[in-house]
């Protein structure tokens, strides 16, 4: 009866000492997880806040199995000009693939374009949104003016593609959603872009 006691109890330890195991393990796999997204996003904010331009967005609807993207220009070395042959790659491309569940920076390096993904975790939602701050065309009344509304303005072309209507985006918002196993994070920012010149 002895030995039937201790065999259970060393059972119940066993697994207590398992489970307690694969939490810790869990939490900390989690913790990494969300510190690299953390990165991610302070990067992207960094480099969303020196930028002179958004020069190309693409966007979809969100239930749409097409990428998303933002590109952005840094004049990192002040001559004001794109320069394409930069040791700081100053053309910047964070891309949203769907199918693959990755973000990627895309970046120009000696001509070329040197691509690196940025999570090795699967990023579930990636939005990005655009504002202006040319509170006139503000049709909504909601306090900002977003590419949408500058689209249908005059000063936009009216075909539902940010495009033109680039030259006055000055604020972009960002919402990534990282998943790592059944953990679910969603990781959001909003940043003014300090060295634009509107038109």
């Amino acid at each position: 009866m002895a030995i039937g006691l201790f065999g259970l109890l060393s059972s119940l330890l066993l697994g207590f000492a398992l489970g307690t195991s694969r939490v810790t393990q869990d939490t900390k796999q989690f913790a990494n997880v969300s510190e690299d997204a953390r990165l991610v996003m302070e990067r992207l904010s960094r480099e969303l806040r020196q930028a002179n331009e958004v020069t190309a967005v693409e966007l979809t609807t969100p239930s749409s199995t097409d990428a998303k993207e933002i590109t952005i220009w840094i004049d990192f070395d002040g001559k004001g000009d794109k320069d394409e042959d930069a040791a700081d790659p100053e053309v910047l491309t964070y891309r949203w693939e769907p199918s693959e569940k990755k973000l990627t920076l895309t970046a120009n390096q000696g001509g070329g374009d040197v691509t690196r993904p940025l999570l090795s975790s699967i990023v579930s939602e990636f939005h990005i949104d655009l504002y202006s701050s040319s509170w006139s065309y503000d049709t909504n009344g909601d306090g900002r003016t977003s590419w949408r509304e500058l689209d249908s303005a005059p000063v936009g072309n009216g075909n539902g593609l940010p495009d033109k209507e680039l030259a006055r985006i000055d604020v972009v918002a960002i919402s990534l959603t990282v998943l790592d196993g059944p953990h679910k994070q969603v990781y959001t920012t909003q940043v003014d872009l300090r060295n634009r010149n509107l038109n």
